[in-house]
């Protein structure tokens, strides 16, 4: 299976200046859609594949607008503008009319030049180690369009790095490392049936590509840290025999934040979070020593 390259894709944000999402100064890409399902996902708005509707009540003054040009009828006004999302079919006219921003389209086309106009201005930033990373959602969600990204950017002389979940088709991957210069991987759990339980989908194709990806690129492996669901010595000593028996000498753990919760409201959905408390640093610091006695470097907070 050969990946269809697309002239154009659905992404959620580009980043600029970020420090975090590899090498050096980084522009990092959000492409919108990911087959996974993360009980504990910080960035809802990246799941699906299509536009969103997002409404900020606190930018909400009540003007009134929004109301008069909808044409479903789905916004009403008490003190502030309620959405009806059943009603909403999203021809984001109330993003357009809002003089607050109250309401904002999340996701947005862009086509492959337009894109990498917004990637090369960047360019004069990165010195020796920066340039674009692709992340999501999963970046190989649309991945005709990653694969273009990255082909127009080592055509351009740019740093490729690859944030996934490692969720796609195999051949996929193999194509797409041709054009990566590193690969940042989620590695959630380490049992099929626990990974199915927070993430929708067992992992063993996960953990075949990893194998793939290592095999053909440089890989760090990042742990999402989630209390009483991955932080059990047993997955921690398995994730880190796994991330040696790649080769790799990493491992990023990342701990359950709940920063995203406003997001969920803004989508009109119900946050995750309440199902989650949230680990102390004795925790972290005690899943930190467990991975380091396996001979990794460990850091907490994605750091390069």
């Amino acid at each position: 299976m050969s990946i269809v390259p697309a002239s154009s894709g659905m992404i959620t944000e580009i980043k600029k200046f970020a420090t975090h999402d590899g090498p050096g100064i980084r522009t990092t890409v959000f492409l919108k859609g990911c087959p996974l399902r993360c009980r504990w996902c910080s960035n809802p708005e990246t799941i699906s594949p299509h536009s969103q509707l997002y409404f900020l009540p606190r930018r909400c003054k009540g003007f009134g607008a929004c109301v008069e040009i909808c044409p479903e009828k789905a916004v009403s006004m008490d003190i502030n503008a309620k959405v009806d999302r059943k009603r909403c079919t999203l021809c984001m006219k109330c993003t357009a009319e809002c003089p607050n921003s109250a309401f904002r389209q999340v996701g947005e086309v862009y086509s492959l030049n337009d894109l990498m106009r917004e990637i090369e201005k960047d360019k004069p930033f990165y010195g020796k180690k920066g340039g674009v990373t692709l992340s999501g959602g999963e970046p190989l969600f649309q991945a005709g369009f990653a694969l273009q990204i990255f082909r127009k950017s080592k055509e351009a002389g740019i740093s490729t790095v690859l944030d996934t979940s490692g969720c796609a088709a195999s051949e996929v991957v193999r194509e797409i490392m041709e054009y990566t210069d590193l690969v940042l991987l989620d590695i959630k759990h380490m049992d099929p049936e626990k990974h199915r339980q927070g993430t929708g989908v067992d992992n063993a194709l996960i953990l075949r590509n990893a194998r793939i990806m290592a095999s053909m690129r440089s890989v760090r492996i990042s742990l999402p840290l989630i209390p009483d669901y991955n932080d059990s010595e047993e997955n921690l000593s398995a994730t880190a025999e796994f991330a040696l028996s790649l080769g790799v000498g990493y491992i990023d753990i990342n701990p359950l934040h709940k920063l995203g919760t406003d997001k969920y409201a803004y989508l009109g959905l119900e946050s995750p979070y309440g199902a989650y408390r949230s680990l102390d640093k004795l925790e972290v610091a005690r899943a930190r020593d467990i991975v380091k006695r396996h001979g990794l470097e460990v850091t907490v907070g994605r750091m390069m």
